[in-house]
C-alpha cells in the first residue's frame, strides 16, 4: 500500500491511523470538514475538505486503499437519533461508492464489537439509548458487504471494543474512570463483571493498516489487546498505574443487563493474515489519556 483515504482524519481513531500511515511512508489523503476544529492533530496529510454527506461529490486522487472511520453518533446522544444513525448507513454506502471511483482496491470500514448485542436488544422489549446506533452499524455492515461485491471492490468490516489514548472522547467508560481517579471523585460502576477488550488506540491503528494492506482470506476481523479481562480488573489495574488511592464504587450503579463474551474479542485470525501484535498496551495507554486529561485536552 503506498496511498490511503481517510474519513474521519481528525477524529479518535482517525488521528492515529494517519500518524501511523505517514509513519510507514504512505501517501494520507484526508477527508474533513471545513469547519472542524481538529485540524491542527493532523501533519503531513493531505486534507481535502469533504463532509460526511459530500461523498457524492468526492472526486480525490487515486489511492490504494479507503478507511472509512468517519461516523456520526457513535457515542454521546446522537446514539439515540434514529435518522441520523440511518443517515449514517447512507454515507457509508456513498463513500464505499466514492471508494470505486477513486479506485482503491480495498474499503477497509469500522465496525464495533457491540453489534454482538444486537440479537440482545432485539428480544428485549424495553429501549435502550445505544439500540439504533448498533442497529445501524450491524445494518451498514451487511449492505456494504453486498454493495462492495456489486462494485468489484474489495470490502473489509474491522471491529474494535474500547479503544483508550490520546483524543479519546470525554464521554467514553475509561475516559469518565481516569479523570475521576485523578481527581480523587470516586467513579461509580455497575457491577463490572462482564469481559471487556480495552486497547491502546495505537494498537488499533496499526492494525487497521495491516488490513489495508496484506493479503486477507477473510471480510471481518476484529482488532484488540489479546488480554480481555473483566471490567473490574480493568478499572483495579488502571488505578494501580495511576498510582492513587481513589475508591472505585463498583456495584453502585444498576446492572445494565447486557452480556458480553470473551469469544467476540479473538484476534487469531487478524495476527494470522498479518502478523499483528501489541505494540502499546493497556498501562501505556492509561499513562496517556491521563497526560491527556492533565493537559486540559477533555475540554
Amino acid at each position: 500500500m503506498k496511498s490511503a483515504i481517510v474519513t474521519g482524519a481528525t477524529g479518535f481513531i482517525g488521528t492515529h491511523l494517519c500518524s501511523e500511515l505517514l509513519k510507514n511512508n504512505i501517501k494520507v489523503t484526508g477527508l474533513a470538514r471545513k469547519d472542524s476544529g481538529k485540524i491542527k492533530r493532523l501533519q503531513d496529510v493531505n486534507l481535502v475538505w469533504c463532509g460526511m454527506d459530500d461523498y457524492d461529490s468526492f472526486e480525490g486522487e487515486k489511492a490504494d486503499t479507503f478507511y472509512h472511520l468517519a461516523w456520526e453518533g457513535a457515542t454521546g446522544i446522537g446514539r439515540d437519533d434514529e435518522e441520523l444513525q440511518v443517515k449514517n448507513i447512507t454515507r457509508t454506502m456513498k463513500a464505499l461508492k466514492a471508494a470505486k471511483r477513486s479506485g482503491c482496491r480495498r474499503f477497509v470500514a469500522l465496525g464495533t464489537v457491540y453489534e454482538n448485542l444486537v440479537p440482545q436488544i432485539l428480544m428485549e422489549s424495553r429501549h435502550r439509548k445505544p439500540d439504533f446506533y448498533l442497529l445501524s452499524k450491524q445494518s451498514s455492515h451487511h449492505i456494504c458487504t453486498k454493495l462492495a461485491e456489486k462494485l468489484g471492490i474489495e470490502f473489509v468490516w474491522a471491529t474494535i471494543f474500547q479503544p483508550i489514548g490520546r483524543y479519546i472522547k470525554k464521554e467514553q467508560v475509561m475516559t469518565y474512570a481516569i479523570a475521576s481517579l485523578l481527581s480523587g471523585e470516586p467513579p461509580e460502576f455497575g457491577p463490572a463483571m462482564e469481559p471487556y477488550d480495552i486497547t491502546a488506540v495505537e494498537d488499533i491503528a496499526y492494525g487497521l493498516r495491516l488490513l489495508g494492506e496484506c493479503r486477507l482470506t477473510r471480510k471481518e476481523y476484529y482488532i484488540g489487546s489479546d488480554s480481555p479481562m473483566l471490567m473490574k480488573e480493568y478499572l483495579k489495574r488502571a488505578r494501580k498505574v495511576l498510582g492513587v488511592d481513589t475508591e472505585l464504587k463498583i456495584g453502585a450503579r444498576a446492572d445494565d443487563g447486557l452480556r458480553f463474551s470473551y469469544d467476540w474479542y479473538d484476534i487469531s485470525p487478524i495476527k494470522k493474515d498479518t502478523g499483528y501484535s501489541i505494540h502499546v498496551g493497556f498501562e501505556q495507554a492509561v499513562v496517556n489519556v491521563a497526560e491527556w486529561v492533565k493537559s486540559g485536552g477533555l475540554i
